[in-house]
């Protein structure tokens, strides 16, 4: 019988033997270590990816459509505001009228969040759904994006606060409100006589 105590026992057979576990030892932590830094970076290609088409699809030009109409309906307020009537050609009380509703449109413009008006990921939605009913779990909000929604409600109900409004409003702009913001804004440029390339 071979034991290391036995005379008899072949150290170089010990030793060899010794070498071989640490070295399959070693060799299964590294795969294990190399798996996981691929799988890792194989996400990380991938998301990063994923963001860089929703951000130049999506997020860019969303946030710079919104912009440019703010942009555009503080300046017509400040022409408005800066002309005098006879500039403008019309009856001070039409200038009066035209000024309230270039403040309305900018107003109503600088109450709207980029996240009232981003249109939702419903095949993301809908793969997370998937996995996560495979594997018997429920949909849950991100904690994060949970805190958010409770911060601009609060945030909505201390403005309509300020301003001496109604702190029950029937909910966020939408898309639609941005559209017949930006077609209320064209009407307000038509009827001052301005170039119709003013509105893009």
């Amino acid at each position: 019988m071979d034991t290391p105590w036995d005379e008899s026992h072949d150290a170089e057979t010990a030793l060899n033997g010794t070498r071989d576990a640490e070295w399959a030892k070693m060799s299964s932590e590294f795969n294990d270590v190399g798996y996981r830094e691929g799988i890792t970076a194989g996400k990380e290609a991938f998301v990063q990816e994923g963001f860089d088409v929703g951000f130049a699809d999506v997020g860019a030009p969303l946030g710079r459509d919104l912009g440019l109409i703010r942009g555009q309906s503080s300046a017509l307020l400040s022409f408005l505001i800066s002309a005098p009537p006879t500039a403008l050609d019309i009856p001070e009380d039409e200038k009066e009228a035209l000024v309230h509703e270039a403040r309305a449109i900018a107003a109503q413009l600088g109450h709207i969040r980029y996240s009232d008006i981003e249109p939702r990921d419903l095949e993301a939605e809908q793969h997370a759904r998937e996995h996560l009913e495979a594997e018997g779990q429920e949909m849950e909000v991100h904690e994060d994006i949970e805190k958010r929604k409770k911060m601009e409600t609060v945030e909505d109900m201390l403005a309509g606060l300020s301003a001496g409004g109604d702190t029950t409003t029937p909910g966020r702009p939408t898309m639609e409100d941005v559209v017949k913001l930006r077609a209320r804004l064209q009407a307000l440029t038509l009827r001052l006589g301005l170039r119709d390339s003013f509105l893009y």
